[in-house]
């Protein structure tokens, strides 16, 4: 069975890590909507150029190029088994063209896993994460520290925070996460799609949340 995902999460929720744990074990492709416009600019393709036409002004890419650019991906043959998509949709309108997008292939959304997480908790996690400023490997102070204070083990270069993780600017990117991204989680959770997880458990925790939340979807489906 073809499984067409989404996960939704503020900032800091770890998003990136049950997507990895997850996605090899239902061999599914991740498909992260910024990654893979970086990519298609990159090809070179003409969808490449009509999108890099967009960057370069400063102006958004319109839903309907994010459409396109989706809907080819779709129908690689790395994602036949089905998808995790991280950061389309992020409106209503987005979620509908979606599903539009995957009628057409004869596919349908499965699932949409939303981490759900406290504010504070997200503060916690990301200010004590810092990188690499030569290399940009990441590090967390408490859960992955380098060996050696403020220096990268690997190549040496010095460690700093990303203006992103300074607090004041974490708590305003969750207020905007939750303004922006509720009535996207009412739209699926009326569709009984939504699979809300409390994202504040351990990774391996998180993880087998989700695979036994979405096991007993599917098997209500049947």
């Amino acid at each position: 069975m073809v499984k067409d995902l989404i996960i939704l999460g503020a900032p800091g929720a770890g998003k990136g890590t049950l997507s990895a744990d997850l996605c090899p074990l239902l061999k599914i492709k991740h498909i992260s909507t910024g990654d893979l416009l970086r990519e298609v600019v990159e090809s070179g393709s003409a969808l490449g150029q009509e999108i890099g036409g967009y960057i370069k002004t400063g102006a958004l890419v319109p839903d309907e190029v994010i459409g396109r650019m989706i809907k080819e991906q779709l129908n690689t043959a790395e994602c036949r088994n089905g998808v995790l998509l991280d950061g389309f949709p992020r409106t209503p309108p987005q979620a509908e063209m979606l599903e539009n997008i995957l009628a057409d292939l004869q596919r349908r959304i499965t699932a949409v896993f939303f981490l759900n997480i406290e504010q504070e908790q997200v503060v916690n996690r990301l200010i004590h994460r810092v990188s690499c400023r030569k290399c940009g490997k990441p590090y967390h102070l408490i859960n992955l520290p380098p060996k050696k204070s403020g220096i990268c083990d690997d190549c040496g270069g010095d460690l700093i925070q990303r203006e992103d993780d300074r607090e004041e600017t974490i708590r305003k990117r969750f207020a905007t996460f939750l303004e922006k991204t509720q009535p996207l989680i009412d739209f699926y959770d009326r569709k009984k799609l939504l699979l809300p997880i409390n994202a504040g458990n351990n990774p391996q925790e998180t993880l087998r949340i989700a695979l036994a939340d979405l096991e007993a979807l599917l098997n209500n489906i049947k």
